[in-house]
């Protein structure tokens, strides 16, 4: 038996009765491994998850606006609603906050070589929606 061609497809859940499928179709050229193009292609779905585990960037910007407010209240009222000293409190919420941030920039960083990756095998293409260029008056 000879494998020639291998489909792959991942189904992933957005939530809220959403959903995105992807599936790729690679071609075995002969004297390839189909194992070897199997975990390419698994690699890239898995990078190509369309649903982040870490807050948006704009989630990070409301979290140090808010720590941003919190470090404006005077001493008595920040001890009568925080835990802790203010240093205290201040650097672990900004350490979450570096954290959550550098997290997400390597998720979109390793999101962004995916595609390329795709692109660069001959698997995508830019695809516009004509909806997006309707202007107002057209319709007439």
């Amino acid at each position: 038996m000879k494998i020639t061609r291998i489909t792959i497809g991942r189904l992933h859940n957005l939530g809220n009765y959403e959903h995105i499928r992807y599936e790729l179709t690679a071609e075995i050229p002969d004297g390839e491994s189909p194992g070897t193009a199997l975990i390419g292609m698994e690699r890239i779905l898995e990078a190509l998850d369309p649903k982040c585990p870490f807050p948006s960037m704009e989630e990070i910007g409301r979290e140090q606006f808010r720590l941003d407010e919190k470090r404006k209240l005077d001493d008595e009222e920040f001890e009568r609603l925080y835990r802790g000293t203010r240093e205290e409190y201040t650097a672990r919420m900004q350490e979450g906050i570096d954290e959550n941030r550098a997290k997400r920039k390597a998720w979109d960083a390793r999101h962004a070589k995916a595609r390329k990756l795709l692109e660069d095998l001959g698997g995508a293409a830019n695809w516009k929606d004509a909806k997006l260029d309707w202007e107002d008056g057209d319709y007439l």
